[in-house]
C-alpha cells in the first residue's frame, strides 16, 4: 500500500502525544512551550518613573518655555535610578532625574536634558512639556492579575526577560523530547576510521542529531549498528529506555539485508510504508511502549528530507507546539520541471528574495544520494505528481530555516 504524504503525516501526528510538563528555571526555558497560563503577580513598572535623563517638573511651570524665552527653575534635588525622592516638588522647582528613577511627588512630567541648560543650582528649560510627558506610569506595561502569557506560548528571549521583570523564577513548560538516533548498515564507517573498499561514511546520524539540536531537542547517539538483528535489537531497546522517541536510519526498504524491519516488528506496533514522495519513499513508523519510532531511509537526502516533513512536526507536537509545520510560501521557479511520476517531488532549491517576491533556483542533480544538493539549498519546492512546471511559474515551497 502506498500512502500519500498527507495520509502519512496524519497517521504520525495522530499517534504522538504531548509530553508531560516540567518545571524549569526561566534561564533554562528558552525554546520551550508554556504549559500554564502566566498571570502577573506584580505590576510593571511598579512606580512612576522617568523615561529620560532630564528634569522632573510641574508641566504648568514650563508651559511658556521657548528657545528664545526659557523658564528658569531651582533644582531642589538629584534623583539617581534606584533612589527614593526625599522632597516633594513645589511650583518653581525641578529635580534632576535619571532614566528609570522614581518621579518625586508634585512632579507630573520630565523635560529632556537636551532641552535644558544647568546653571549652578538652577536650570533653564527651553521646551514645554505636557502632563505625563516622558513619564512611565505604574502598570503601564502589565497590571497585577493580567494574563501575560497564555498556555502554549513559545518562550523566546523577550518572554524570559518579561518573566524576570515579573519576579518569575520557575515556570511550567512542556518537556522537549529526548531522541535516540541510530544508523544501521554494514557499509557504514564512522568518523576517523579508515574507509575500506565498499564502505561509506555515516552522515545521516550526524545530520539528524543536528536537526534535533536545531529544534531544541536532546539527542542520544546510539552509534552505528551493522546488519546483525541481535545487535540492532539490543541497541534499540537500550535507546528506548533513555529516550522519548527513537530514529533509525537505513534498513526500512525491501532489500534482503534490511533487517531493521524484522527487529522493529518484534518490538512493537510498527508500520512500514511506501509514501508517494521523492525522495523518501520507504519509511517506517510506529510505537513501542507508547514511544514513537521513526524509520528513515538510508539515502542521506531522503533521510534529512523525511525528518523535515514528518519527524520534526511530530516532535514539535510532543513538545507542546501548536504550529507544527514550517510555513508554505509561493516562489517562482527558474527552469522547466517535469514530474511524470505518481509521487510528489521535493526538489532542493536556493531561494532568493527580490522586490518582495521569492525566486527559486534548483541546486543541480536531484538524486537522493547527492547530499551536496542540500548543502546548496535553503528550501524545498513541491512538484505534484504528473505535473509540468514551466520556468517563471509559481510553485509551493518551504524553507529549511527562518524565511528570508
Amino acid at each position: 500500500m502506498i500512502l500519500t504524504v498527507q495520509q502519512a503525516e496524519d497517521r504520525i501526528l495522530s499517534a504522538v502525544s504531548v509530553l508531560e510538563p516540567e518545571n524549569r528555571h526561566i534561564s533554562d526555558s528558552l525554546g520551550c512551550v508554556l504549559a500554564q497560563d502566566l498571570y502577573a503577580q506584580e505590576c510593571l513598572p511598579p512606580f512612576r518613573n522617568s523615561s529620560m535623563d532630564g528634569f522632573a517638573v510641574m508641566s504648568k511651570d514650563v508651559q511658556l518655555a521657548r528657545i528664545d524665552q526659557p523658564v528658569q527653575l531651582s533644582v531642589n534635588e538629584i534623583i539617581p535610578a534606584g533612589n527614593v525622592p526625599k522632597l516633594i516638588l513645589q511650583s518653581g522647582q525641578a529635580a534632576k532625574i535619571m532614566t528609570g528613577a522614581m518621579l518625586p511627588d508634585g512632579a507630573d512630567s520630565v523635560v529632556m536634558v537636551e532641552d535644558t541648560e544647568s546653571i549652578s543650582e538652577y536650570v533653564k528649560v527651553f521646551q514645554s512639556v505636557n502632563s505625563l510627558e516622558n513619564v512611565r506610569l505604574p502598570g503601564e506595561s502589565v497590571k497585577t492579575g493580567d494574563l501575560v502569557m497564555p498556555k502554549g506560548k513559545l518562550i523566546r528571549a523577550q518572554e524570559v526577560a518579561m518573566m524576570a521583570a515579573l519576579n518569575v523564577q520557575e515556570i511550567l513548560v512542556f518537556r522537549l523530547p529526548t531522541v535516540a538516533v541510530i544508523s544501521t548498515g554494514d557499509e557504514l564507517a564512522d568518523l576517523g576510521s579508515n574507509l575500506s573498499p565498499g564502505k561509506i561514511r555515516d552522515s545521516n546520524r550526524y545530520g539528524i542529531m543536528a536537526q534535533l539540536q536545531e529544534m531544541g531537542c536532546q539527542s542520544i547517539d546510539l552509534g552505528i549498528c551493522g546488519d546483525k538483528e541481535k545487535n540492532i535489537e539490543e541497541t534499540l531497546l537500550d535507546g528506548l529506555l533513555k529516550a522519548d522517541a527513537l530514529i533509525t536510519s537505513g534498513g526500512v526498504s525491501v532489500g534482503e539485508y534490511d533487517v531493521v524491519k524484522s527487529v522493529l516488528s518484534r518490538l512493537g506496533q510498527i508500520n512500514f510504508w511506501r509514501v508517494a514522495m521523492k525522495p523518501g519513499k520507504p519509511q517506517a513508523f510506529g510505537l513501542v511502549d507508547g514511544k514513537p519510532i521513526f524509520g528513515l531511509p538510508g539515502n542521506p537526502v531522503s533521510s534529512l528530507t523525511v525528518f523535515e516533513l514528518f519527524v520534526r512536526p511530530a516532535l514539535r507536537k510532543m513538545a507542546g507546539f501548536s504550529a507544527l509545520k514550517r510555513p508554505i510560501f509561493q516562489t517562482t521557479l527558474n527552469q522547466d520541471v517535469v514530474n511524470n511520476t505518481d509521487r510528489v517531488n521535493y526538489m532542493r532549491v536556493l531561494v532568493e528574495k527580490r522586490e518582495g517576491k521569492y525566486y527559486a533556483k534548483v541546486t543541480g542533480p536531484q538524486g537522493s544520494g547527492i547530499l551536496y544538493s542540500l548543502v546548496l539549498a535553503n528550501g524545498l519546492v513541491v512538484i505534484p505528481a504528473y505535473t509540468r512546471v514551466k520556468a517563471g511559474e509559481s510553485v509551493e515551497m518551504q524553507f529549511f530555516e527562518d524565511a528570508l
